[in-house]
């Protein structure tokens, strides 16, 4: 037993240590280049009326649902398990977004169990989990929805002065995010999925 926990411990360990390696380093200054931009445009009067919180939760599902209606078609069309997997990802992210009683909780359990079947089943998603473009737009949409939680937890009201508050900065973000979701669904549309009914590695059976 103690042998099974080490390599899964392993297993587990090798995947982020390889999305990691596949990730660009300015990944990590796209919620800062996005928060710049959301600065920028709370300086123009005609715009920033439309940046607030109401506007925000109006426009963010849209945005989101959009990525979550192509995922399910492609989920239905696609006969690979990656598609199944960002279907149930954007479902989540849309039950988030909806504000059900209890989808808040729920988004951060299915988080983690998503995460962890993706890399526990890391060879059933090739070629898609090895391809760059789409671990770079999947690394981005994660990063930003994690900075956009830390305005939420009040981490930068010290910098908040004039028009600027969290709310500003959270939502929008949020927005940015499903905005990167989308584009990854797109990406992920044109990946060829043939090497998925290979063996793993590519080997015959």
């Amino acid at each position: 037993m103690a042998d099974n926990l080490s390599a899964n411990v392993r297993w587990h360990w090798e995947t982020v240590l390889r999305l990691l390696r596949m990730t660009p380093v300015w990944v990590l200054l796209v919620p800062a280049a996005g928060a710049l931009v959301i600065y920028w445009l709370n300086t123009l009067p005609r715009i920033a009326p439309y940046l607030d919180k109401e506007h925000a939760e109006l426009i963010s599902p849209i945005i989101l649902g959009v990525g979550f209606v192509f995922a399910i078609g492609l989920a239905t069309r696609r006969p690979e398990p990656y598609f199944d997997w960002l279907a149930l990802f954007a479902l989540a992210l849309l039950l988030r977004e909806l504000h059900f009683r209890g989808t808040n909780t729920g988004f951060y359990i299915a988080l983690p169990l998503l995460i962890f079947w993706a890399s526990h089943a890391r060879d059933r998603l090739e070629p898609f989990i090895s391809n760059k473009t789409i671990v770079t737009l999947l690394m981005s949409v994660l990063w930003t929805y994690f900075i956009s939680k830390t305005f939420d937890r009040h981490l930068w009201d010290g910098l908040m002065v004039g028009s600027m508050s969290r709310d500003l900065f959270e939502e929008n973000l949020e927005i940015l995010g499903h905005t990167l979701f989308d584009a990854l669904v797109v990406v992920s549309a044109f990946v060829d999925g043939t090497l998925a009914s290979l063996p793993p590695h590519g080997k015959a059976s």
